[in-house]
């Protein structure tokens, strides 16, 4: 059996909707800032708000932006 990640930088999937709480699935869209920054667009299908996050990563750590696989 494969060994779980112990931490996780995604916050897809657990993100709740900052106006009505819903649960959000991907942002409809993101932007990459630069290695160490990138900005999401988040709309709520259920409420239809919509607001932006900015994740930023430590500075100290290496910051490969790569598209997902598919699967």
């Amino acid at each position: 059996m494969p060994a779980s990640p112990s931490v996780s930088l995604s916050t897809f999937g657990k993100l709740p909707c900052a106006q009505c709480g819903a649960s959000l699935t991907a942002p409809a869209w993101s932007e990459y800032l630069s290695a160490a920054q990138a900005r999401h667009l988040w709309n709520c299908d259920d409420c239809g708000y919509e607001f932006e996050t900015l994740v930023v990563f430590a500075t100290d750590q290496k910051a490969d932006i790569a598209p997902p696989l598919a699967a």
